[in-house]
Protein backbone atom coordinates (compact mmCIF):
# COMPACT_ATOMS: atom_id res chain seq x y z
CA UNK A 1 0.00 0.00 0.00
CA UNK A 2 1.38 3.41 -1.00
CA UNK A 3 0.59 6.58 0.88
CA UNK A 4 1.43 10.20 0.20
CA UNK A 5 0.60 13.49 1.82
CA UNK A 6 -2.10 15.57 0.24
CA UNK A 7 -0.78 18.71 -1.42
CA UNK A 8 -1.80 21.75 0.54
CA UNK A 9 -3.70 24.36 -1.40
CA UNK A 10 -2.21 27.82 -1.06
CA UNK A 11 -4.83 30.48 -0.42
CA UNK A 12 -4.28 33.36 -2.77
CA UNK A 13 -5.07 36.95 -2.00
CA UNK A 14 -8.51 38.13 -3.11
CA UNK A 15 -7.42 41.76 -3.42
CA UNK A 16 -8.18 43.37 -6.77
CA UNK A 17 -5.13 44.04 -8.91
CA UNK A 18 -5.24 45.66 -12.31
CA UNK A 19 -3.24 44.81 -15.41
CA UNK A 20 -0.91 47.80 -15.22
CA UNK A 21 1.43 46.12 -17.73
CA UNK A 22 -0.99 47.26 -20.44
CA UNK A 23 0.16 50.83 -19.75
CA UNK A 24 3.47 49.93 -21.41
CA UNK A 25 1.53 50.02 -24.68
CA UNK A 26 1.29 53.55 -26.10
CA UNK A 27 -2.26 53.22 -27.45
CA UNK A 28 -3.54 51.80 -24.16
CA UNK A 29 -1.89 54.64 -22.26
CA UNK A 30 -3.54 57.23 -24.51
CA UNK A 31 -6.93 55.55 -24.03
CA UNK A 32 -6.41 55.52 -20.27
CA UNK A 33 -5.46 59.22 -20.21
CA UNK A 34 -8.44 60.23 -22.34
CA UNK A 35 -10.86 58.25 -20.16
CA UNK A 36 -9.52 59.80 -16.95
CA UNK A 37 -9.71 63.32 -18.38
CA UNK A 38 -13.31 62.87 -19.55
CA UNK A 39 -14.39 61.47 -16.19
CA UNK A 40 -12.58 64.23 -14.33
CA UNK A 41 -14.35 66.92 -16.37
CA UNK A 42 -17.70 65.36 -15.45
CA UNK A 43 -16.59 65.09 -11.82
CA UNK A 44 -15.58 68.77 -11.76
CA UNK A 45 -19.12 69.78 -12.73
CA UNK A 46 -20.47 67.61 -9.91
CA UNK A 47 -18.03 69.11 -7.39
CA UNK A 48 -19.02 72.64 -8.43
CA UNK A 49 -22.72 71.87 -7.91
CA UNK A 50 -22.37 70.21 -4.51
CA UNK A 51 -20.38 71.12 -1.43
CA UNK A 52 -18.93 67.69 -0.63
CA UNK A 53 -17.03 66.76 2.49
CA UNK A 54 -13.55 65.26 2.18
CA UNK A 55 -14.63 61.61 2.44
CA UNK A 56 -17.35 62.00 -0.19
CA UNK A 57 -15.05 63.86 -2.57
CA UNK A 58 -12.37 61.21 -2.12
CA UNK A 59 -14.85 58.40 -2.85
CA UNK A 60 -15.80 60.13 -6.11
CA UNK A 61 -12.14 60.48 -7.11
CA UNK A 62 -11.43 56.89 -6.12
CA UNK A 63 -14.36 55.63 -8.20
CA UNK A 64 -13.08 57.63 -11.18
CA UNK A 65 -9.63 55.99 -11.06
CA UNK A 66 -10.74 52.43 -10.21
CA UNK A 67 -13.50 52.38 -12.84
CA UNK A 68 -11.02 53.57 -15.48
CA UNK A 69 -8.55 50.86 -14.45
CA UNK A 70 -11.29 48.24 -14.64
CA UNK A 71 -12.53 49.39 -18.06
CA UNK A 72 -9.20 50.01 -19.80
CA UNK A 73 -6.75 47.68 -18.03
CA UNK A 74 -8.91 44.90 -16.60
CA UNK A 75 -8.20 42.80 -13.56
CA UNK A 76 -4.94 40.93 -13.27
CA UNK A 77 -4.94 37.15 -13.12
CA UNK A 78 -2.71 35.74 -10.42
CA UNK A 79 -1.17 33.07 -12.66
CA UNK A 80 0.08 35.76 -15.05
CA UNK A 81 3.86 36.06 -15.18
CA UNK A 82 5.51 39.44 -14.81
CA UNK A 83 7.59 38.91 -17.93
CA UNK A 84 4.61 38.52 -20.27
CA UNK A 85 4.52 41.49 -22.63
CA UNK A 86 1.50 43.63 -23.53
CA UNK A 87 1.63 42.23 -27.09
CA UNK A 88 1.27 38.68 -25.73
CA UNK A 89 -1.64 39.72 -23.51
CA UNK A 90 -3.40 41.19 -26.54
CA UNK A 91 -2.89 37.92 -28.39
CA UNK A 92 -4.37 36.06 -25.42
CA UNK A 93 -7.49 38.23 -25.68
CA UNK A 94 -7.72 37.47 -29.41
CA UNK A 95 -7.43 33.75 -28.68
CA UNK A 96 -10.22 34.04 -26.11
CA UNK A 97 -12.46 35.67 -28.71
CA UNK A 98 -11.69 32.90 -31.20
CA UNK A 99 -12.59 30.33 -28.54
CA UNK A 100 -15.92 32.07 -28.03
CA UNK A 101 -16.53 31.99 -31.78
CA UNK A 102 -16.19 28.19 -31.73
CA UNK A 103 -18.78 27.85 -28.99
CA UNK A 104 -21.18 30.20 -30.80
CA UNK A 105 -20.88 28.47 -34.19
CA UNK A 106 -24.15 26.98 -35.43
CA UNK A 107 -22.96 25.09 -38.52
CA UNK A 108 -20.17 22.59 -39.02
CA UNK A 109 -18.50 24.76 -41.66
CA UNK A 110 -18.52 27.81 -39.40
CA UNK A 111 -17.21 25.74 -36.50
CA UNK A 112 -14.39 24.31 -38.64
CA UNK A 113 -13.40 27.80 -39.78
CA UNK A 114 -13.50 29.11 -36.21
CA UNK A 115 -11.45 26.13 -35.02
CA UNK A 116 -8.80 26.82 -37.64
CA UNK A 117 -8.60 30.49 -36.60
CA UNK A 118 -8.37 29.47 -32.95
CA UNK A 119 -5.51 27.07 -33.73
CA UNK A 120 -3.58 29.88 -35.43
CA UNK A 121 -4.26 32.25 -32.54
CA UNK A 122 -3.20 29.62 -30.01
CA UNK A 123 0.03 28.98 -31.93
CA UNK A 124 0.73 32.72 -32.00
CA UNK A 125 0.23 32.95 -28.22
CA UNK A 126 2.62 30.08 -27.54
CA UNK A 127 5.32 31.52 -29.81
CA UNK A 128 4.95 34.94 -28.23
CA UNK A 129 5.19 33.48 -24.71
CA UNK A 130 8.38 31.61 -25.62
CA UNK A 131 9.88 34.79 -27.05
CA UNK A 132 8.94 36.81 -23.95
CA UNK A 133 10.44 34.22 -21.62
CA UNK A 134 13.66 34.00 -23.63
CA UNK A 135 13.98 37.80 -23.65
CA UNK A 136 13.23 37.91 -19.92
CA UNK A 137 15.95 35.38 -19.09
CA UNK A 138 18.42 37.12 -21.40
CA UNK A 139 17.73 40.49 -19.76
CA UNK A 140 18.15 38.96 -16.31
CA UNK A 141 21.45 37.41 -17.36
CA UNK A 142 22.69 40.82 -18.53
CA UNK A 143 21.55 42.44 -15.28
CA UNK A 144 23.30 39.72 -13.28
CA UNK A 145 26.50 40.23 -15.29
CA UNK A 146 26.38 44.00 -14.70
CA UNK A 147 25.63 43.52 -10.99
CA UNK A 148 28.57 41.14 -10.66
CA UNK A 149 30.90 43.58 -12.43
CA UNK A 150 29.77 46.42 -10.14
CA UNK A 151 30.02 44.28 -7.02
CA UNK A 152 26.30 44.63 -6.28
CA UNK A 153 25.84 41.32 -4.48
CA UNK A 154 22.31 42.15 -3.33
CA UNK A 155 20.99 42.57 -6.85
CA UNK A 156 22.94 39.53 -8.03
CA UNK A 157 21.38 37.39 -5.29
CA UNK A 158 17.88 38.65 -6.10
CA UNK A 159 18.32 37.80 -9.78
CA UNK A 160 19.68 34.35 -8.92
CA UNK A 161 16.74 33.70 -6.62
CA UNK A 162 14.31 34.83 -9.32
CA UNK A 163 15.87 32.48 -11.88
CA UNK A 164 15.90 29.59 -9.40
CA UNK A 165 12.26 30.15 -8.52
CA UNK A 166 12.83 29.59 -4.80
CA UNK A 167 10.74 31.37 -2.21
CA UNK A 168 10.04 31.25 1.50
CA UNK A 169 6.70 29.93 2.61
CA UNK A 170 4.93 32.36 4.91
CA UNK A 171 1.76 30.33 5.44
CA UNK A 172 3.26 27.85 7.90
CA UNK A 173 1.82 27.43 11.43
CA UNK A 174 3.01 29.81 14.14
CA UNK A 175 3.43 29.50 17.90
CA UNK A 176 1.75 31.36 20.70
CA UNK A 177 3.62 33.00 23.58
CA UNK A 178 3.94 29.67 25.39
CA UNK A 179 5.46 27.88 22.39
CA UNK A 180 2.32 25.95 21.44
CA UNK A 181 1.80 25.49 17.70
CA UNK A 182 -1.37 27.10 16.33
CA UNK A 183 -2.83 25.33 13.31
CA UNK A 184 -6.26 26.90 12.77
CA UNK A 185 -6.52 30.10 10.74
CA UNK A 186 -8.62 31.78 13.43
CA UNK A 187 -6.07 31.13 16.18
CA UNK A 188 -3.22 32.32 13.95
CA UNK A 189 -5.04 35.57 13.11
CA UNK A 190 -5.65 36.21 16.80
CA UNK A 191 -1.96 35.62 17.53
CA UNK A 192 -0.85 37.97 14.76
CA UNK A 193 -3.22 40.65 16.02
CA UNK A 194 -1.94 40.20 19.55
CA UNK A 195 1.68 40.40 18.35
CA UNK A 196 1.31 43.62 16.36
CA UNK A 197 -0.88 45.31 18.98
CA UNK A 198 1.82 44.72 21.60
CA UNK A 199 4.59 45.76 19.20
CA UNK A 200 3.01 49.00 18.00
CA UNK A 201 1.35 50.06 21.26
CA UNK A 202 4.16 49.83 23.77
CA UNK A 203 3.72 51.47 27.18
CA UNK A 204 5.46 54.83 27.74
CA UNK A 205 8.88 54.79 29.46
CA UNK A 206 8.79 54.56 33.25
CA UNK A 207 11.29 57.41 33.55
CA UNK A 208 10.49 59.80 30.69
CA UNK A 209 13.43 62.03 29.73
CA UNK A 210 13.32 65.68 30.70
CA UNK A 211 13.46 67.36 27.31
CA UNK A 212 13.55 71.11 26.92
CA UNK A 213 11.78 72.22 23.73
CA UNK A 214 14.00 73.93 21.20
CA UNK A 215 13.75 77.71 21.26
CA UNK A 216 14.42 78.10 17.56
CA UNK A 217 11.50 77.51 15.21
CA UNK A 218 12.50 75.88 11.93
CA UNK A 219 11.59 77.74 8.78
CA UNK A 220 9.24 75.24 7.13
CA UNK A 221 6.71 76.15 4.45
CA UNK A 222 3.21 75.65 5.89
CA UNK A 223 1.16 76.93 2.95
CA UNK A 224 -1.26 74.64 1.13
CA UNK A 225 0.45 72.34 -1.42
CA UNK A 226 0.99 73.92 -4.81
CA UNK A 227 0.68 72.11 -8.12
CA UNK A 228 4.47 72.06 -8.39
CA UNK A 229 4.73 70.37 -4.97
CA UNK A 230 2.18 67.72 -5.95
CA UNK A 231 3.75 67.09 -9.36
CA UNK A 232 7.17 66.64 -7.74
CA UNK A 233 5.69 64.22 -5.18
CA UNK A 234 4.00 62.16 -7.91
CA UNK A 235 7.33 61.85 -9.75
CA UNK A 236 8.87 60.41 -6.56
CA UNK A 237 6.19 57.69 -6.21
CA UNK A 238 7.72 54.38 -7.30
CA UNK A 239 6.11 52.03 -9.79
CA UNK A 240 5.60 48.34 -9.16
CA UNK A 241 4.50 48.76 -5.54
CA UNK A 242 1.39 47.13 -4.09
CA UNK A 243 -1.67 49.35 -3.78
CA UNK A 244 -3.56 50.06 -0.57
CA UNK A 245 -7.21 49.48 0.36
CA UNK A 246 -8.38 51.87 -2.38
CA UNK A 247 -6.83 49.55 -5.03
CA UNK A 248 -5.38 52.51 -6.99
CA UNK A 249 -1.93 51.54 -8.39
CA UNK A 250 0.89 54.04 -8.73
CA UNK A 251 1.01 53.40 -12.48
CA UNK A 252 -2.54 54.77 -12.83
CA UNK A 253 -1.56 58.07 -11.21
CA UNK A 254 1.73 58.37 -13.12
CA UNK A 255 0.08 57.54 -16.47
CA UNK A 256 -1.05 61.17 -16.77
CA UNK A 257 0.82 63.28 -14.23
CA UNK A 258 -0.71 66.58 -15.37
CA UNK A 259 -4.28 65.36 -14.87
CA UNK A 260 -3.40 63.59 -11.61
CA UNK A 261 -1.89 66.84 -10.33
CA UNK A 262 -5.11 68.70 -11.15
CA UNK A 263 -7.21 66.01 -9.44
CA UNK A 264 -5.17 65.95 -6.24
CA UNK A 265 -4.56 69.71 -6.04
CA UNK A 266 -8.13 70.52 -5.02
CA UNK A 267 -8.41 67.52 -2.67
CA UNK A 268 -5.10 68.08 -0.89
CA UNK A 269 -5.86 71.79 -0.59
CA UNK A 270 -9.11 71.02 1.20
CA UNK A 271 -7.33 68.47 3.41
CA UNK A 272 -4.67 71.07 4.27
CA UNK A 273 -7.18 73.76 5.19
CA UNK A 274 -9.59 71.55 7.15
CA UNK A 275 -6.77 69.51 8.77
CA UNK A 276 -8.61 66.28 8.08
CA UNK A 277 -7.74 63.33 5.81
CA UNK A 278 -10.06 60.72 4.23
CA UNK A 279 -10.92 57.86 6.57
CA UNK A 280 -9.64 55.32 4.04
CA UNK A 281 -6.16 56.87 4.13
CA UNK A 282 -5.90 55.93 7.80
CA UNK A 283 -6.29 52.23 6.94
CA UNK A 284 -3.96 49.77 5.26
CA UNK A 285 -3.12 46.13 4.65
CA UNK A 286 -0.65 44.71 7.17
CA UNK A 287 1.74 42.30 5.44
CA UNK A 288 4.28 40.15 7.28
CA UNK A 289 7.71 39.53 5.75
CA UNK A 290 9.98 36.73 7.05
CA UNK A 291 13.45 37.63 8.31
CA UNK A 292 15.83 35.05 9.87
CA UNK A 293 15.41 32.38 12.48
CA UNK A 294 12.43 30.26 13.46
CA UNK A 295 9.57 31.04 11.07
CA UNK A 296 7.04 29.88 13.67
CA UNK A 297 8.03 32.78 15.93
CA UNK A 298 6.14 36.02 15.23
CA UNK A 299 9.15 38.06 16.35
CA UNK A 300 11.07 36.85 13.30
CA UNK A 301 8.75 38.69 10.91
CA UNK A 302 8.76 42.31 9.81
CA UNK A 303 5.40 43.95 9.33
CA UNK A 304 4.83 46.51 6.57
CA UNK A 305 1.68 48.49 5.88
CA UNK A 306 0.28 48.92 2.36
CA UNK A 307 -1.23 52.41 2.34
CA UNK A 308 -3.14 54.47 -0.20
CA UNK A 309 -0.92 55.70 -3.05
CA UNK A 310 -2.68 59.11 -3.31
CA UNK A 311 -2.17 59.40 0.45
CA UNK A 312 1.55 58.84 -0.11
CA UNK A 313 1.56 61.89 -2.38
CA UNK A 314 0.49 64.04 0.58
CA UNK A 315 3.08 62.34 2.80
CA UNK A 316 5.77 63.09 0.22
CA UNK A 317 4.82 66.77 0.08
CA UNK A 318 5.12 67.03 3.87
CA UNK A 319 8.40 65.09 3.90
CA UNK A 320 9.99 67.32 1.24
CA UNK A 321 9.10 70.40 3.26
CA UNK A 322 10.43 68.95 6.50
CA UNK A 323 13.73 67.99 4.87
CA UNK A 324 14.37 71.57 3.85
CA UNK A 325 14.33 72.79 7.44
CA UNK A 326 15.85 69.74 9.13
CA UNK A 327 18.83 69.06 6.83
CA UNK A 328 20.38 72.41 7.70
CA UNK A 329 20.45 71.42 11.39
CA UNK A 330 21.96 67.95 11.01
CA UNK A 331 25.61 67.30 11.78
CA UNK A 332 27.96 67.29 8.83
CA UNK A 333 29.25 63.82 9.77
CA UNK A 334 25.80 62.20 9.73
CA UNK A 335 25.59 60.20 6.52
CA UNK A 336 22.88 57.58 7.05
CA UNK A 337 19.29 58.31 6.02
CA UNK A 338 20.26 61.45 4.10
CA UNK A 339 19.88 62.23 0.43
CA UNK A 340 23.01 61.90 -1.74
CA UNK A 341 25.06 60.75 1.26
CA UNK A 342 26.27 57.25 1.99
CA UNK A 343 28.32 55.68 4.77
CA UNK A 344 31.22 54.92 2.42
CA UNK A 345 33.62 57.39 4.07
CA UNK A 346 32.82 56.10 7.56
CA UNK A 347 33.28 52.49 6.44
CA UNK A 348 36.61 53.35 4.79
CA UNK A 349 37.78 55.13 7.95
CA UNK A 350 36.84 52.15 10.10
CA UNK A 351 38.64 49.78 7.76
CA UNK A 352 41.83 51.88 7.93
CA UNK A 353 41.64 51.82 11.74
CA UNK A 354 41.27 48.03 11.73
CA UNK A 355 44.20 47.61 9.31
CA UNK A 356 46.42 49.90 11.40
CA UNK A 357 45.48 47.97 14.53
CA UNK A 358 46.43 44.67 12.91
CA UNK A 359 49.66 46.10 11.52
CA UNK A 360 50.83 47.41 14.90
CA UNK A 361 49.38 44.45 16.80
CA UNK A 362 47.43 46.74 19.12
CA UNK A 363 44.11 46.16 20.84
CA UNK A 364 40.99 47.54 19.21
CA UNK A 365 37.53 47.72 20.74
CA UNK A 366 34.50 48.39 18.56
CA UNK A 367 31.04 48.79 20.04
CA UNK A 368 28.02 48.08 17.83
CA UNK A 369 24.61 49.19 19.12
CA UNK A 370 21.54 47.66 17.51
CA UNK A 371 18.12 48.60 18.88
CA UNK A 372 15.52 45.87 18.53
CA UNK A 373 12.60 47.08 16.39
CA UNK A 374 13.74 50.66 16.90
CA UNK A 375 11.15 52.36 14.71
CA UNK A 376 8.24 50.30 16.07
CA UNK A 377 9.13 50.79 19.74
CA UNK A 378 9.51 54.58 19.70
CA UNK A 379 7.50 56.58 22.22
CA UNK A 380 5.59 59.06 20.09
CA UNK A 381 5.02 61.55 22.91
CA UNK A 382 8.75 61.77 23.61
CA UNK A 383 9.51 62.06 19.91
CA UNK A 384 7.06 64.94 19.59
CA UNK A 385 8.89 66.86 22.33
CA UNK A 386 12.09 66.79 20.28
CA UNK A 387 10.71 69.12 17.63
Amino acid sequence: MKMKLKKREVKRSTRTQYNVDFLKDRLTTETFRLTVRNKYEALQDLLDERNMDIDTQWQQIKEMWTSTCSEVLGKKKYQQKDWISADTLNKVHVRKEKKGAINNSRTRAAKATAQEEYTKANRAVKCSVKTDKANFIEDLAKEAEDASAQGNMKQLYEITRKLAGKYKRTDRPIKDKNGNVLTSDEDQLKRWREHFEELLNRPPPQNPPDITPAEEVLQINCERPSKADIEKAIHHIKRGKASGPDKIPAEAIKADIDTSTEILHDLLGKIWEQEEIPTEWKEGYLVKLPKKGDMQDCNNYRGIMLLSVPGKVLNRVILDRLKTGVDAKLREHQAGFRKDRSCTDQIATLRIIVEQSMEWDSSLYINFVDYEKAFDSLDRDTLWKLQ
